[in-house]
């Protein structure tokens, strides 16, 4: 999928599609605190799109999906956070 196709607001499948990309957030954010490591909005950004295997294809797309992960982000870490607590501090990483 090319990221200038992807879903927006108004389409039905937005919904679906955000939840792919705070699943993608989340796999990386896992992937950094394992390797203890930070990373940046617009790296994230790239990771996801490699991750839904997008092609960010043109500028406008790319800001729209960086936009997309900055808001999205508290809510991916919030959810490790919850499970990370239910499972006493241990989640497994599927790489």
């Amino acid at each position: 999928m090319k990221a200038s196709e992807a879903p927006t607001i108004q389409s039905p499948a937005w919904n679906q599609y955000r939840n792919q990309v705070i699943a993608a957030i989340a796999d990386v954010e896992v992937q950094m605190q394992q390797l203890d490591k930070g990373i940046n909005s617009e790296v994230l950004t790239e990771e996801v799109a490699q991750r839904l295997e997008m092609e960010i294809d043109t500028p406008a797309a790319y800001e729209d999906l960086l936009k997309l992960v900055k808001a999205t982000r508290q809510i991916a870490r919030e959810g490790l956070r919850r499970i990370c607590e239910e499972q006493g501090g241990q989640f497994s990483l599927l790489l």
